[in-house]
């Protein structure tokens, strides 16, 4: 579903509307620029990550709601990215992105077990945020990663390098190390892979600090340490990948 779709039907386009609130900071913003660009990505030569992403009037950090509303998050700004819409309609006014997280978590969450609803305290499980994802018209799958499989892991890199390489943003779900047991694997956070790193680099939006981190590329996807780019996780566990 469109989050132009979903703003009507959750009446939020109605509660927040599409027009401009007047800017009261105490310094003027470029308000176009920034709702056209609301990830920051597309600076030209920006090498200074970690950068904060902040949308709306008073310039507030993108950040999620609370533990479970990362999925959430990642998927508004997928969309916002994607959708000069939804783009504007974040930057028009305030509280605009908390809200719209709350619904995108009941929309993803409320047939997500077979058709029954999933527990919101778990998050959004991929598949769910798979059937929610667009980045403008481009729709989006779901895949494990099996990091003890060196020829899976590579398929899902190169996956995931062709579509940034496009310009495609590409949502992961992050998490532990199979050798920690499958309870260490399971998706445990969800951030957003964005084009235009360095050579070598990826960006990474996070959502648990509201901000674009560089992390080098081999580190993605096999970190020796908790990484703030994967919300203080080691693995890539789950990808949603462009169709």
């Amino acid at each position: 579903m469109q989050l132009t779709s979903l703003l009507r039907r959750a009446g939020l386009w109605t509660r927040f509307p599409t027009a401009p609130v007047r800017d009261t900071s105490p310094s003027p913003r470029p308000v176009d620029r920034a709702a056209a660009d609301p990830l920051g990505r597309r600076r030209a030569g920006r090498t200074d990550a970690p950068w904060p992403v902040l949308l709306g009037p008073e310039r507030a950090p993108a950040i999620q709601v609370d533990g479970t509303t990362c999925g959430a998050a990642v998927l508004v700004l997928l969309a916002a990215d994607g959708d000069p819409a939804v783009a504007a309609w974040l930057d028009a006014g305030t509280g605009r992105f908390d809200a719209l997280q709350r619904a995108v978590q009941r929309r993803t969450t409320r047939t997500a077990l077979l058709g029954l609803p999933w527990p919101r305290a778990l998050g959004t499980p991929p598949w769910a945020a798979a059937r929610t994802a667009r980045w403008g018209a481009v729709r989006y799958g779901h895949r494990v990663v099996d990091d003890t499989d060196p020829a899976d892991l590579a398929r899902v890199r190169a996956a995931v390098d062709a579509a940034l390489a496009r310009g495609i943003l590409v949502p992961l779900y992050t998490g532990g190390d199979t050798a920690g047991g499958v309870g260490a694997a399971v998706p445990r956070h969800v951030v957003l892979a964005l084009p235009g790193g360095p050579d070598g680099v990826h960006l990474v939006y996070e959502p648990g600090s509201g901000a674009v981190h560089a992390v080098p590329r081999a580190a993605l996807w096999a970190a020796e340490r908790p990484l703030d780019a994967l919300g203080r996780w080691t693995h890539v566990v789950w990808a949603l990948l462009p169709r």
